[in-house]
């Protein structure tokens, strides 16, 4: 365990666990320095190119980020990586900072694994999918560890935790950069909005990208008034750009913002629509074999009768 995480946080558990507790708008902590250095060294010299073809977003269309969910089948030291997140001992630690009990660790890395995000791309503000789609455990915890070789906070992507993503006057928010071997660790709910602004490097950094090791845990059950209705991810599209502004002409840097906005505003209304159709469609089929079981029971009580006499 400890040639991978930095020894000195196994100790730092207590404290960390205060400022989880008392982190706003909602419970996280921060941590440097959270990888062992040999490791970080590794794990950053051996992270997995881009492949084009899998840079889709989760409606299908064009992304600028690249995902890989294979922790182990990329081997080394993201073998060893994943060896730690599920080991008990690990897991034991994050329970102690966090308060949560009975954390379960996600294998398959829905959602999660190497993220590697580039020029251009954001992720508006949002709370993530609150069951696992396979097992239907609670989603409890988002750990993130930044491997970005070098960033500034003037270009973008930096994580943004906010109380209320649809309260557009009064934001409470809390700014992350995405930091060398800088981890975050939150919990997830129906309050934990997150997400980041548009990547914007310079001409001459574009070679770089927003990294990062992202990892999920659940639980079988969860605090009876922290329970919601199962959903999937959720978004909040940006607010109009500040590059527009009332009384000026429209430039054409505040157009392409607003496109952007109204792009990605039709693309989350048309995945909406297409699930509420779906589970349209399932309830509809259900009640039309509850139907035909109806009949079949009715037609089974004329053709055998004394099955039912008493």
């Amino acid at each position: 365990m400890q040639e991978v995480l930095n020894p000195a946080l196994l100790n730092r558990a207590p404290e960390l666990h205060q400022e989880f507790r008392a982190a706003n708008p909602f419970r996280h902590v921060v941590m440097s320095d959270f990888l062992a250095a040999d490791f970080l060294k590794s794990v950053v010299m051996q992270f997995p190119e881009p492949v084009e073809a899998e840079m889709l977003s989760e409606f299908g269309d064009r992304s600028l980020k690249h995902t890989v969910e294979n922790m182990r089948g990329l081997g080394g030291p993201f073998e060893a990586w994943d060896a730690l997140l599920r080991s008990r001992k690990f897991i034991a630690w994050l329970e102690t900072v966090t308060g949560i009990p009975r954390l379960i660790f996600d294998p398959n890395y829905i959602g999660a694994g190497t993220h590697n995000n580039f020029h251009g791309q954001s992720l508006d503000m949002h709370i993530d999918f609150n069951r696992h789609p396979k097992t239907g455990l609670h989603r409890r915890l988002n750990l993130i560890v930044y491997l970005c070789r070098e960033w500034d906070i003037a270009w973008g992507g930096c994580l943004k935790l906010q109380r209320d993503a649809w309260d557009r006057t009064h934001i409470e928010q809390r700014l992350y950069p995405p930091l060398l071997n800088q981890a975050v660790l939150f919990e997830t709910n129906a309050r934990s909005w997150h997400g980041f602004d548009a990547i914007t490097l310079p001409d001459d950094k574009r070679h770089l990208s927003r990294r990062s090791l992202t990892v999920y845990y659940y639980s079988k059950h969860r605090e009876e008034d922290d329970v919601a209705e199962e959903h999937s991810t959720i978004y909040v599209p940006d607010w109009i750009p500040e590059s527009v502004k009332p009384g000026e002409v429209l430039s054409e840097k505040a157009y392409r913002d607003l496109e952007k906005v109204m792009y990605r505003r039709d693309h989350y209304l048309q995945h909406m629509y297409k699930r509420e159709r779906t589970a349209l469609d399932r309830a509809t089929d259900a009640l039309r074999r509850i139907a035909q079981l109806d009949r079949l029971h009715r037609l089974i009580r004329r053709i055998m009768p004394w099955r039912y006499r008493r």
